[in-house]
């Protein structure tokens, strides 16, 4: 005699009757329940709707507990776990058919190729030029200066270095070929005497300090005697000896009044 045919048996409606009743007033994912009560078998969307109905309460707000928070139907997917076997459609090779560039391992042209043609960074023409013996100052107006100088930051009794206007952030700290003084704020500019020691200052900037009785001396730094200038601690806890600073080059000799001095 032939056995007869295994077909999978729908759960019995009291049983998920009997556990949904007992969790009435306490909200639970629908996913949840299922699975605790299916555990794999077949049930009908009228098994369902009846299971929602009693997972809920019946009147009063819904509840919103860090339990109940779940995303919507469909916001997620699970990703294609692919090399799991033919039945999954991307077993084998995995989607990636047979042999060539795309199917090995880091697999793929490099960012920019365009198939052997000259790609898009050589045909666009250069523009500009670097100029390798730019100096990158950092800025101070003379608005600034006289507003450390009145609140008390500097002291204008004596004379300001570019170690003075670094630790009182005059400027930025980050000084990278020295200092330029410039003329903005010359308009209500009224200090006297004030004696400054920086790299660069510009015309309109020198001749309002100087209107006052005040001076301006460009002294000239290389990158390690600034700082060992700015800062000579550093030096020390390395062990090293502070550095002196050298000559200018010829070329911009002449535009400094003298070599600075490091502590």
């Amino acid at each position: 005699s032939a056995r007869p045919k295994k077909f999978h048996r729908p759960f019995r409606t009291p049983r998920i009757l009997r556990l949904c009743s007992s969790l009435s007033g306490q909200p639970m994912h629908m996913s949840r329940i299922l699975h605790g009560v299916t555990r794999g078998a077949r049930c009908t969307m009228e098994h369902v709707k009846l299971a929602c109905s009693y997972s809920t309460p019946a009147s009063g707000p819904a509840q919103v507990a860090l339990n109940t928070l779940a995303d919507n139907d469909g916001a997620t997917h699970q990703r294609r776990r692919v090399g799991r076997g033919i039945g999954s459609s991307k077993g084998k090779t995995a989607g990636r058919g047979h042999k060539g560039q795309k199917a090995r391992s880091g697999g793929g042209p490099k960012l920019g190729f365009e198939g052997g043609q000259t790609p898009m960074r050589l045909r666009v023409p250069k523009r500009g030029f670097h100029n390798p013996f730019s100096r990158d100052y950092q800025p101070l107006n003379l608005g600034r200066l006289q507003e450390w100088i009145e609140s008390g930051r500097l002291d204008g009794s004596k004379v300001i270095t570019m170690k003075d206007l670094r630790d009182t952030n005059a400027v930025r700290r980050n000084i990278r070929d020295g200092v330029k003084l410039l003329a903005k704020g010359k308009e209500e500019f009224g200090l006297d005497n004030i004696k400054l020691e920086v790299s660069q200052v510009s015309e309109a900037a020198k001749s309002a300090i100087e209107t006052r009785g005040g001076s301006v001396t460009k002294v000239y730094y290389n990158r390690l005697a600034l700082r060992a200038l700015t800062r000579p601690e550093w030096f020390a806890s390395k062990g090293r000896e502070v550095p002196r600073s050298a000559r200018p080059p010829p070329k911009l000799a002449s535009k400094f009044d003298r070599v600075g001095e490091t502590l």
